[in-house]
């Protein structure tokens, strides 16, 4: 009887142990570091770059550095910092621009238009006439075969 016991113990610990490595996996991909988007503009060159990293200020930096050595201008700023989402930059014939982020956690590609939306709504009212987004940016993790990438949108 004693020996059953141990038996059945034993057999329930060596099955809790098998399932620990897989309930790891599970518990590393819901805890997921957030990711953290920037776009960066020079408004005399109109030139536009984008930036991701673990923080606001690592995407911000990287943005303005991009964007410095792109435009060699020195008015280059960051209207726009996101986090897990989609961003966008909206720019009008008449120099006016606005931004805007987005997601749909139902439907993460919607982040996108949801982004682009605000940001062509932000830029009129900023005064900004035949508003267009120039830029968008997208800063969330995917998981794809070979595990979590940060996929950039296209630019």
């Amino acid at each position: 009887m004693l020996a059953n016991t141990i038996k059945k113990s034993l057999l329930a610990v060596a099955t809790a142990l098998s399932i620990l490595p897989g309930l790891a996996q599970v518990a590393q991909a819901q805890s997921k570091p957030d990711l953290f988007g920037a776009i960066a503009y020079s408004p005399s060159t109109r030139v536009t770059t984008g930036a991701t990293g673990l923080s606001r200020q690592e995407a911000e930096r990287s943005a303005i550095y991009n964007c410095q050595q792109q435009s060699q201008a020195k008015d280059c700023s960051v209207p726009l910092w996101f986090k897990n989402s989609w961003g966008a930059l909206a720019v009008g014939s008449n120099g006016a621009y606005g931004t805007g982020w987005g997601y749909d956690t139902n439907h993460p590609g919607q982040g996108r238009s949801i982004a682009a939306r605000y940001a062509i709504q932000t830029c009129h009212n900023f005064g900004g006439v035949n508003c267009r987004v120039i830029f968008t940016r997208e800063a969330r993790y995917q998981v794809i075969d070979n595990g979590p990438v940060l996929i950039p949108a296209n630019q």
